[in-house]
Order: structure tokens, then C-alpha cells, then sequence
């Protein structure tokens, strides 16, 4: 291992890709627009974990280089209490067990502000450091997956949660818990 192998990677076509990060430029070249590049201008990405370029055949997209995003400076996660509050700990989705996840390790509709606190603040770090997975890329935008680690009663947890990726370095919250 190298002191350059977290920098610089090379795929198995032999291109070679650097690990900073780039801003998506929908560019367009015409009159017609995909709507998935279009959703996905402006956003941040580090270049070795961003979508696929091009996205198709007439795609004139590109990434521009930027200097690597810095928590709440000039990133940010955005996570509504809602998530914790009517979804989360709700009866009306008690259904799907989360709720039963959440309380059997402590939590209660009572820490949904420490949880939303808690999610922001992990998942704008962990982002900045390229510690997210890509999931799924659509008209809606690209959703990323991002763990989040607590301690609760001695235990250590990690949640993997979803997250969407959003113009300019701001990431907002889609799932507390993805499946």
C-alpha cells in the first residue's frame, strides 16, 4: 500500500481517477434535457463515488473540480424532526418495525430532537469524508447511504440511513433507518 492509494485509483479499464471532489455541470447542447442530469447539476460529489458520466448516449455533462466540502461551513445535512416524530416513533407505521428497533435499544419519541441533532451532525462528516455509499440515481435526484453510530446502554449501534444528495454540498434526509 501506497501512500497515494486513498488519492488515486485506477479501474479495471486502466483510467485513472483521483479522490477530490467535483461539482456535476449539466451542460446543455441543445433543446432537450435529461431530467435525471438536470437534478443532479450543481450537486457535490467526491469523483471516485459520484454517477456514472456520462449518463447516456448524448450526455455533454461533466465534473468540475472543487475544493473538498467542510461540515456546516460550506455543507450541510438537513434531517426534519418529522422523520423521528411521525414517522419513527409513529403508530401509524408501528408496522414496519423500526419503532420497535428504535425502543428496544433505548430511544424514545422523547430523543427525536437528540436523534435529528445527532444524524445531522454525523451525516454532513461523514459525507465530507466520502463515507457514503451511492444508492439509487433517478429523476428525483442521487440517494446515498451513510452510517450513523451511537452508543446506547453499553451497546454500540450503527444505523444505515438514506440520504439525498442536493445542489452546492447539501445533503437532506430521506430514511432515519435504509432498507
Amino acid at each position: 500500500m501506497g501512500v497515494f492509494d486513498d488519492l488515486i485509483k485506477i479501474d479495471e479499464n486502466g483510467i485513472v481517477s483521483y479522490a477530490g471532489w467535483v461539482e456535476w455541470k449539466h451542460v446543455s447542447m441543445g433543446l432537450l434535457h435529461c431530467p435525471v442530469c438536470l437534478v443532479l447539476d450543481k450537486c457535490w460529489f467526491n469523483n471516485i463515488l459520484k454517477p456514472e458520466l456520462p449518463q447516456h448516449e448524448k450526455c455533454h455533462c461533466i465534473a468540475k473540480n472543487i475544493s473538498r466540502p467542510i461540515p456546516n461551513v460550506n455543507s450541510k445535512a438537513k434531517c426534519d424532526l418529522k422523520k423521528f416524530t411521525d414517522y419513527i416513533f409513529s403508530d401509524k407505521y408501528a408496522w414496519n418495525g423500526k419503532r420497535a428497533l428504535f425502543e428496544m435499544l433505548g430511544f424514545t419519541v422523547n430523543d427525536s430532537q437528540y436523534l435529528k441533532e445527532e444524524y445531522e451532525k454525523q451525516a454532513v462528516k461523514n459525507y465530507c469524508d466520502s463515507k457514503y455509499k451511492l444508492s439509487k440515481l433517478d429523476t428525483q435526484g442521487q440517494r446515498i447511504n451513510i452510517d450513523i453510530e451511537f452508543v446506547k446502554n453499553g451497546r454500540n449501534l450503527v444505523f444505515t440511513s438514506g440520504w439525498m444528495v442536493r445542489p452546492k454540498g447539501e445533503i437532506t434526509n430521506n430514511t432515519p433507518l435504509a432498507d
